[in-house]
């Protein structure tokens, strides 16, 4: 009998939740969905944090990146970064610049 590793529980427990919500599934995996709209997303991003499903939000996001509601995320989480960045909260911001100009490279 195979031994069950942890990542086969984790993929367990998500085959499971898509099971137990297959219209949310549809709706987290087809861009240009009509009944998707801003409180949808709000719900969904919601349900996948309580039920720990963190990279399914990641996946939800990159689906519906072209909807007005959602475009602005990354602009906006990078402002906060920085704004935290510079007020102390996070690390210093020689490194953060550091980060920036690795991307580009």
């Amino acid at each position: 009998m195979k031994k069950i590793t942890k990542r086969d529980k984790q993929t367990i427990r998500f085959l499971k939740w898509v099971r137990k919500y297959p219209g949310w599934w549809y709706l987290i995996c087809t861009s240009n969905e009509e009944h998707m709209n801003i409180k949808l997303m709000h719900e969904l991003i919601r349900r996948l944090a309580k039920d720990q499903l963190y990279e399914i939000i990641f996946v939800l996001l990159m689906v519906h990146r072209n909807e007005t509601y959602v475009k602005d995320i990354p602009c906006f989480m990078l402002l906060n970064m920085m704004i935290e960045n510079w007020d102390g909260k996070r690390k210093d911001s020689e490194q953060m610049i550091n980060d920036i100009l690795e991307f580009f490279e």
